[in-house]
């Protein structure tokens, strides 16, 4: 008989009491049943331990583990502890202080059915620090072109109707590295993202994972659209929490445009400029590992598709 496959949800935590019980409750709550949680906790300094441990306690029925880090190692070190455990077919890496919609998991494996891709990436929706919802339409996610199409408003409004996604008729695009040339951004944020693991089981040899301890979904989604492709999914999936204390300080949304502060525009350009660099080092100096999965042939187009990556970079200097 044939089953369903194993999700298995790696929350990163790192000092977010807050809200680090929402995000658990959020995924509890999953319509798709098939799952498991590995909560990887970064030496957290507050409370989030102990109410991660009285979570377990309190739902002894739920499949959930939680690691501890002995030193502040940064999200991308979390990401491989909780890889290292994940036994799930697909994964999702969730921070700590955003939540997901009860057909977060339904609608990403509905989709992983439908295509084969390494990862799919949903829409997000904007919240504030008390759970307010600021819009299901961030400029922080990919769009269709609607060509500025009206469409009729029900303004009847719950947040049963705003949350409600319809699994049976989600919209998406599939991505590659043609379409969305490496070391850039087609995506939403990490939490929007579910991955096959095999797509990504190589990121546990990265070697210097301090490399990435901030804001590591740009080099993750990246390298997993080199190995296997992406789909975007045209449905908000998830929470996204808007506060002071974001890693990559996020600012709330002001409009129809999205504005980066001083720290996070000079976070983008080192990310942008180190991506490259960094994936063709991981790349040679583990050629083995890449050689028994790949084969040698397709590694070196792997390497070469990073490579030739800089031409992109090159085209979008001349816009400006």
């Amino acid at each position: 008989m044939l089953n369903l496959p194993l999700v298995s949800f790696v929350v990163t935590s790192y000092n977010y009491e807050k809200y680090i019980l929402k995000t658990l409750e959020s995924i509890k709550n999953q319509s798709y049943q098939n799952i498991e949680i590995i909560v990887v906790d970064d030496c957290s300094q507050d409370d989030s331990v102990n109410l991660i441990q009285e979570f377990i306690h309190k739902n002894p029925e739920i499949n959930i583990k939680l690691i501890e880090h002995k030193n502040n190692s940064g999200q991308f070190n979390a990401f491989q502890s909780g890889l290292k455990e994940a036994k799930g077919e697909f994964v999702s890496f969730i921070d700590s202080d955003d939540v997901i919609t009860k057909d977060y998991a339904k609608a990403h494996i509905s989709v992983h059915m439908k295509t084969s891709v390494a990862f799919t990436s949903a829409q997000i929706i904007e919240i504030g620090e008390n759970d307010e919802i600021h819009t299901l339409y961030s400029v922080s996610s990919p769009h269709k072109n609607t060509e500025n199409k009206s469409e009729i408003i029900n303004t009847d409004l719950s947040l049963e109707k705003l949350l409600n996604t319809n699994v049976e008729a989600i919209e998406y695009k599939i991505l590659n590295t043609k379409t969305s040339p490496y070391g850039g951004w087609w995506w939403s944020p990490s939490s929007s993202a579910m991955f096959r693991k095999t797509a990504i089981e190589l990121i546990q040899s990265y070697p210097t994972p301090q490399d990435w301890k901030i804001c590591p979904d740009k080099f993750l989604f990246n390298f997993a659209n080199l190995i296997g492709g992406s789909a975007i999914i045209y449905t908000p999936l998830v929470g996204y929490r808007r506060h002071k204390n974001n890693a990559g300080q996020s600012n709330y949304v002001l409009g129809n445009k999205r504005y980066n502060n001083d720290f996070t525009t000079n976070l983008n350009i080192q990310n942008n400029l180190k991506i490259r660099p960094l994936t063709l080092k991981f790349i040679k100096n583990k050629k083995e590992e890449f050689y028994k999965l790949f084969g040698k042939k397709n590694t070196a187009k792997l390497y070469l598709t990073v490579l030739f990556s800089y031409l992109y970079v090159f085209k979008q200097l001349l816009k400006f």
